[in-house]
């Protein structure tokens, strides 16, 4: 699936999947018809259904791609993984629900070649968007009170597009990689604060956008302790170590506590996000 212009520029899609055959196969083909093609496309996929795995394999022949099994370990170990497989200069995460519009990749190249150390993120629209006016959407960073919003200035802006960004070569040769202590979740922005914090710019690329077909009953997430856990983890990460400052202490602190008193939050889950947020900032330490 190859036939660059940008002979400088080898840009691998990391594409991750699980379980959703027919939704890959629109993202392999929306990919075909873009007027510009990556380098190589890996497909790793997390699929435990046989039929599926095997469905997806014939995908990756069809379209030109490298198959490769998944870790099975979550959404964030499989992002890991297929980044590491990776052989190009960029790389542009992709999941299996998502569509392109026309010349998609082309401005991805041209943001690559205006910036080539720079991290970009790409906005979404939904397929029932009648609308998907241009400059795009800017894909959101994490508020100290544990929700995603889209910043007025985007100056120092921390924001990831978990499966639209596009990444150096350097980010994965550095070993600055996705946290794996939850299977899924908000950890994606973790790990933009985290990016900003080791010295990358991170930027919007606001002259195109993905379609984003999210079907909340054909999700493979269902545990809503993980989420909440994920989600307690992830705010006092950016807030007490990443970006830490008295305000952003204050605000996750009483988000929290609030929570707490709401009874949206047990004590337990607190007290083991807490416990495994300690154990990873001693890790990255």
């Amino acid at each position: 699936m190859t036939d660059q212009m940008h002979t400088n520029i080898r840009l691998s899609v990391a594409l991750v999947t699980r379980n959703r055959a027919d939704s890959l196969a629109r993202t392999l083909d929306s990919l075909r018809k873009q007027n510009l093609h990556p380098y190589e496309v890996i497909i790793s996929d997390d699929s435990d259904i046989h039929a599926i795995v095997s469905l997806n394999k014939k995908l990756a022949n069809k379209y030109g791609c490298k198959y490769i099994k998944g870790p099975a370990r979550g959404l964030y170990a499989n992002r890991n993984f297929a980044a590491k497989q990776c052989n190009g200069t960029h790389i542009r995460t992709m999941d299996d629900d998502h569509e392109f519009p026309e010349n998609h990749l082309n401005e991805c190249y041209n943001s690559i070649e205006k910036e080539p150390n720079t991290i970009w993120t790409i906005g979404e629209y939904y397929p029932t968007d009648r609308l998907r006016p241009l400059p795009a959407p800017i894909a959101g960073q994490l508020h100290p009170r544990g929700y995603s919003y889209a910043p007025k200035n985007t100056k120092n802006y921390y924001g990831i597009s978990c499966g639209a960004s596009i990444y150096p070569r350097s980010v994965v040769d550095r070993n600055i990689l996705n946290l794996e202590c939850f299977k899924f979740g908000i950890l994606y922005l973790e790990y933009g604060a985290r990016l900003y914090k080791r010295g990358y710019t991170i930027k919007p690329l606001r002259t195109t956008y993905i379609i984003h077909y999210y079907d909340q009953n054909n999700r493979s997430i269902s545990s809503k302790e993980v989420i909440q856990s994920a989600e307690v983890f992830t705010m006092l990460m950016v807030s007490l170590k990443h970006m830490k400052t008295i305000k952003n202490y204050v605000l996750t602190t009483a988000e929290i506590l609030k929570r707490i008193v709401s009874q949206e939050y047990s004590l337990r889950l607190v007290k083991n996000a807490y416990l495994i947020f300690r154990e990873e900032s001693r890790k990255l330490n």
